[in-house]
């Protein structure tokens, strides 16, 4: 159905859109479009006209790609949500570029670092002392995924002889032979998506802090409340992505033609687990206690960064380090055995989903 093409554009627009809104408060404190400030230029003129333009234009372009791809959809039934996709995410770097660009070349030209004394500080604590993760909480996608497996076994006896692929405003359009392959595809992508960001909660508790030199006390410590929230959340995300996946793998069981009528529900427990996970990652400088002040400030490290994006550093040992913006960590691109390893890592990766389908068949 044609709303129903409509209603997933605007939805994933305009969750793009608002994560890129969300863009200048998603990093850490003294880091402004990826580029590393002191505490004095935090919130400099600059850096807040660069906010509210870059802003500004997210939203403009959100909204005209929203109305051409209704317009599409409308007028010749083409719902092209990964274009949209594409263009919203080409949109939301070319802008974040141009105001890391701006702010970089102000701090240069108006010397940000003159006099500022810069320092490192390190919460050694971290090693001996470190935030617990919370294990239990790993049965609720466990669950989930046992109970989509579970719900496919039963189901697959009575399965018709071809079983839909892929659905087009609500309507299956692409068929395959049924087989352990296309009857669980879907179950194999929530099985992985379940490892994958379950990994990563648990590494999150692993990662170094950024710990700020003007405030090392206060910054560890809203670092370890970071951390447990983003572990917790990541789970949360898991287990919302899991029931939603389950949704659009009961759709693809179903043998009425119009089954896809399912697939939106796949939207709502995905769109609450980003929304949980973006309100503990823009929260994470709420935690910061008056008082504390040391002089200091993060030393300017902008060199080792291409854009504010990628880290490289052939004198740094690290193969990971914290991304400037959002959380996580990114691969030091100038180590190269890191480089390679990881790179022959997400090969295996793609290949192994690329033929995972015909070697079940």
């Amino acid at each position: 159905m044609t709303t129903t093409g409509v209603v997933a554009h605007l939805v994933l627009v305009a969750l793009l859109g608002y994560l890129a809104w969300l863009t200048p408060v998603m990093s850490a404190r003294s880091v402004r479009f990826g580029v590393r400030v002191p505490d004095d230029r935090i919130e400099d003129p600059v850096v807040q006209r660069e906010t509210t333009r870059f802003r500004t234009r997210v939203l403009a372009a959100g909204v005209v790609i929203a109305l051409a791809g209704t317009g599409l959809i409308l007028a010749a039934g083409i719902a092209l949500l990964p274009a949209a996709v594409l263009a919203m995410l080409a949109v939301w770097y070319l802008l974040y570029f141009r105001a890391n660009r701006v702010i970089t070349a102000a701090k240069r030209e108006q010397d940000w670092y003159a006099g500022v004394r810069q320092g490192v500080a390190v919460d050694t604590s971290l090693r001996n002392d470190p935030p617990r993760f919370p294990w239990p909480w790993l049965l609720l996608p466990a669950l989930v995924v046992a109970a989509t497996v579970v719900a496919g076994v039963l189901r697959y006896p009575g399965l018709p002889a071809t079983l839909p692929m892929h659905f087009s405003g609500g309507t299956a359009d692409r068929f395959a032979p049924k087989s352990v392959g296309s009857a669980f595809r879907i179950v194999f992508v929530q099985a992985a998506m379940t490892v994958v960001l379950c990994v990563s909660g648990v590494l999150v508790f692993r990662g170094p802090a950024d710990v700020d030199p003007a405030r090392p006390a206060a910054s560890a410590r809203a670092h370890r409340k970071f951390v447990t929230r983003l572990g917790t959340a990541m789970i949360a995300l898991a287990t919302l992505i899991d029931l939603g996946l389950f949704a659009a793998a009961w759709a693809s069981w179903d043998a009425s033609p119009n089954a896809g009528l399912l697939l939106p529900l796949t939207i709502g427990p995905v769109a609450v687990g980003v929304a949980l996970l973006v309100f503990v990652v823009v929260g994470r400088n709420r935690d910061r206690e008056p008082g504390e002040h040391t002089g200091l400030s993060h030393r300017d490290d902008d060199g080792n960064w291409i854009g504010g994006v990628l880290y490289r550093n052939a004198d740094d040992p690290s193969w990971f380090v914290a991304r400037r913006f959002g959380v996580g960590w990114t691969v030091n691109i100038g180590n190269r055995v890191a480089l390679v390893t990881c790179l022959g890592l997400t090969a295996v990766v793609v290949l192994f989903g690329i033929f995972l389908p015909y070697i079940l068949r």
